[in-house]
């Protein structure tokens, strides 16, 4: 049996995590399982929102496409989760510049 452990630690200079961890050993779309890790620009607007945000984007996009290749599947989900920060960084003053 296939298991997994994530976590992320919040370093030494910043008071608060901003990196995000998803992990899936179930299919997520058509892919058979899932891992990613977002890092948080320390320092940035948002620091702690747009990897969340980000993150949540791109499995939005895995989990509506019709491909089955990852390299395929990975690219687009990564172009529409950076359409999504860009857009959502530029509906709110207190998320501009925001990144991942």
């Amino acid at each position: 049996m296939l298991s997994s452990y994530a976590m992320t630690d919040v370093g030494k200079t910043r008071a608060v995590n901003q990196d995000y961890v998803f992990s899936s050993l179930e299919p997520v779309g058509n892919l058979p399982n899932l891992f990613i890790v977002a890092d948080g620009m320390g320092g940035h607007q948002a620091g702690d929102y747009a990897p969340s945000y980000s993150v949540k984007k791109f499995l939005e996009s895995v989990s509506l496409s019709l491909q089955r290749n990852p390299h395929k599947i990975f690219p687009d989900a990564i172009r529409y989760a950076n359409r999504e920060l860009i857009e959502k960084s530029k509906s709110n003053p207190e998320l501009k510049g925001m990144g991942t």
